[in-house]
């Protein structure tokens, strides 16, 4: 009997019926289980009654911010994963989503080959093990701030005499040339 493999539970939370209908076709057509929210609260209410794999969160539902979204399903299940989508084109702007939890960003409209490309990026890192890749990274790079700070409080400040004899040898080294 041959294995099954498990299917991919996606959450979409927008408002935009036409881009909700066209994604979810989309992902249906590629083997991914489904669930529309057209409210924040709907979507909510689906993460907290099934195991979801990815949220898809709009930028804005119905006046609730999509970042609120965000925080409130990764409070109900830490390894949801977030793939936001937004019309804005600025990388700071992406960045500052991914930074806030979401990762991966969907640009509006929607492409669907590239909508597709990057859930199945999320879906590869997840069990890849991207996370905790990540999570070291961003630890790694603690320690080198701290230990950074360490060195520069560590260095003794240059005294005026230490200065005066720095500045006595170059005079004699000049006058030697």
């Amino acid at each position: 009997m041959p294995k099954q493999m498990a299917v991919t539970r996606i959450v979409i939370v927008e408002d935009e019926r036409q881009t909700v209908d066209e994604l979810r076709d989309h992902l249906e057509l590629y083997g991914y289980e489904t669930e529309v929210a057209l409210t924040a609260p709907v979507g909510i209410s689906i993460v907290e009654g099934r195991k979801m794999d990815i949220a898809i969160i709009g930028e804005d539902v119905r006046e609730v911010s999509g970042l609120d979204i965000l925080g409130k399903l990764k409070e109900l299940d830490p390894y949801i994963k977030v793939v936001m989508m937004t019309g804005q084109q600025s990388k700071r702007y992406r960045s500052s989503l991914l930074k806030s939890g979401a990762q991966g960003v969907l640009a509006q409209p929607l492409d669907k080959a590239a909508s597709l490309a990057v859930i199945e990026g999320v879906l590869k890192r997840s069990l890849s093990g991207g996370k905790k890749k990540r999570k070291r990274t961003v630890q790694a790079k603690k320690t080198a701030k701290v230990k950074a700070r360490a060195r520069t409080k560590a260095k003794p400040k240059a005294t005026k005499k230490a200065k005066k004899k720095v500045v006595k040898k170059a005079k004699k080294k000049v006058k030697k040339i």
